[in-house]
């Protein structure tokens, strides 16, 4: 039985570095229904932005900042020994140039998605999750969070009165505490399609998704995530979104229905 009736389908993209990753990030396109873009903190610039931004336009896809700590060496996937003003200066820099670029190209922004280490700290340390719902509301609480299913930022965004969008991924593997396992680990990544066909297909039938322990938690996300620098990443998402329309899934993001 079904546990899904209809899910947003998203990406983060804008991190493109040559030609041929920007082909694919740009085939990615055809088959979700939201994306996050990378906004200047691991990757990206003014013209990048743009470019995604104007094929998400074409595409009728929804469109959002992927900001991330300051740390284009690391990709963005470690912590960055920050004040809390500095924190907050970097990510609300970040989301607000994205802002204004969109703005010029009249485009809406609908939500606002973190990158990496940041990501995870966010959803699950108490300081920085109020930090980050603070500059959400300075700039814009119109805009939806997406975050972790079953995370403290789940929580503290519902509270504040905040749209909160539950992710899952369908190419890493989870914790039984809803965490992700760290990509240092053995077994981090689901690197094949079919695997992360399996995940997806799991999560949105079963309402379930499988642990490092081997142990299916219950999961009912709002969105699925596929990283747009994954291997295979373009096959897999083209292959997930089939396995949904096979399913009877809409795929729809949180502004418009993709058909």
């Amino acid at each position: 039985m079904k546990s899904i009736n209809s899910i947003d389908l998203n990406a983060d993209l804008g991190e493109f570095q040559n030609k041929k990753q920007l082909e694919n990030e740009l085939n990615i396109l055809k088959y979700i229904s939201s994306c996050s873009i990378a906004c200047g903190g691991h990757i990206g610039d003014s013209e990048s932005i743009k470019c995604i931004i104007n094929a998400c336009k074409e595409n009728g896809v929804a469109i959002g900042p992927h900001p991330s700590y300051p740390d284009k060496r690391g990709f963005g996937r470690k912590a960055i020994n920050l004040s809390p003003q500095e924190l907050e200066i970097s990510i609300s820099s970040q989301i607000q140039n994205f802002i204004s670029i969109a703005d010029s190209l009249s485009a809406p922004v609908s939500h606002i998605k973190l990158h990496g280490k940041l990501y995870n700290e966010v959803s699950w340390e108490e300081k920085l999750t109020n930090l980050f719902l603070n500059i959400v509301k300075n700039i814009d609480e119109s805009f939806s969070v997406i975050g972790p299913a079953n995370s403290l930022l789940e929580s503290k965004s519902k509270q504040a009165g905040i749209s909160f969008i539950s992710e899952a991924f369908i190419d890493r593997r989870y914790r039984e505490d809803y965490s992700l396992v760290d990509r240092n680990q053995d077994g981090a990544l689901l690197h094949s399609v079919e695997e992360q066909v399996y995940q997806a297909k799991t999560i949105v039938i079963e309402g379930a998704v499988l642990t490092d322990t081997h142990k299916l938690i219950k999961i009912k996300p709002e969105t699925l995530c596929i990283h747009g620098d994954s291997p295979n990443s373009a096959a897999a998402v083209k292959a997930v979104y089939s396995m949904l329309k096979k399913e009877n899934i809409n795929i729809q993001s949180f502004s418009y229905e993709k058909t």
